[in-house]
């Protein structure tokens, strides 16, 4: 198990820098659902939550289809769907407590969308496990034919994001609405970054790039990621979430390839764990503050990985890791 989803690496021999940067992108994606700059103004915000944390998810897509690969490669592509699609209700029934009083007053097709595409952040784990049954299928395609695929729907979600923001493109809400988004959706966010993280690997991309290279994309990515939130929320006729940035085709590769070539291994899971950890617990701690308490976002994010943490530690304790994580 990789921290967050479902991989085939080995747990004895791991990358220490894969790890830490797994559990700083899970620190991030708390950011996005309980930001503590939110109190330092839009700007704050737009740096930060909509902005250098949005590099959570792609991130974390790559590493998907980087793993996802390795299994296709052992034959054992479905199991790693079917263990993605096993964590997802398994989650999903875990927060039933949570969101179940908000069924009776939605519409039978809300309540499907949301039994298909996930309460909150779980869509993650849906859009993932939908997008790796669809790369299992293809799995025989050509390199070129599937960086074609991810092009196209990457560029797709540029367009979606980019129409709804100048106000050209405007989504039937009937059908598009939460947690299934226009642009970020298994095809045109979780398919193009898991198709690259697969295709890095086939490729053996990381052998051929050095890692200066790869840390100077990288502070050029996130500086871009930076400024075209910043840009985009200044000049955009409507608001959109910056779920799909441009420049997030740069920054989250680069981040993710210099992980890779980073030297150190670690032994055994225990980053991981409290990455996945941290990512699955946080918004049911998130949610009870919200609902029940007003304090502020600083401190509701410090409870949310401070609970995390612990939780986290305590499913470790009882052994049951290996099946929540």
């Amino acid at each position: 198990m990789s921290s967050v989803a479902p991989s085939a690496a080995p747990s004895a021999d791991r990358s220490r820098a894969i790890d830490v940067l797994k559990l700083a992108l899970a620190f991030m994606v708390v950011g996005i659902h309980a930001n503590p700059f939110a109190p330092l103004g839009r700007t704050a915000i737009l740096l930060t939550g909509d902005g250098l944390f949005r590099l959570g998810v792609p991130v974390f897509l790559l590493f998907n289809g980087y793993f996802l690969q390795a299994a296709v490669s052992k034959g054992r592509g479905w199991a790693y769907v079917r263990r993605a699609t096993q964590l997802y209700a398994l989650w999903m029934l875990l927060y039933l407590p949570i969101y179940w009083q908000m069924l009776p007053g939605h519409t039978a097709w809300q309540n499907l969308r949301s039994l298909l595409f996930g309460y909150w952040h779980l869509w993650y784990l849906a859009g993932m496990a939908m997008a790796a049954a669809l790369m299992v299928g293809i799995a025989g395609w050509s390199s070129r034919a599937l960086t074609g695929l991810m092009a196209l729907t990457f560029l797709g979600g540029i367009v979606v994001t980019y129409g709804i923001a100048w106000d050209v493109i405007h989504p039937n809400g009937a059908i598009f609405s939460d947690p299934l988004s226009a642009h970020r959706n298994p095809l045109l966010l979780c398919l193009p970054f898991m198709l690259a993280g697969f295709l890095i690997r086939r490729e053996a991309v990381a052998d051929r790039l050095s890692l200066g290279w790869l840390q100077v994309g990288a502070a050029i990515g996130v500086a871009l990621v930076l400024a075209e939130s910043l840009l985009l929320a200044r000049f955009a006729l409507k608001g959109v979430a910056h779920d799909n940035l441009i420049s997030l085709g740069l920054a989250a590769p680069a981040l993710m390839l210099a992980a890779l070539k980073w030297p150190g291994t670690v032994q055994g899971r225990t980053l991981g764990d409290y990455a996945s950890g941290v990512y699955f617990i946080h918004v049911a701690i998130v949610a009870l503050l919200f609902r029940y308490a007003e304090l502020p976002r600083p401190v509701i994010y410090a409870c949310a990985v401070g609970g995390s943490l612990l939780l986290t530690w305590a499913i470790r304790r009882t052994g049951l890791a290996r099946r929540l994580l």
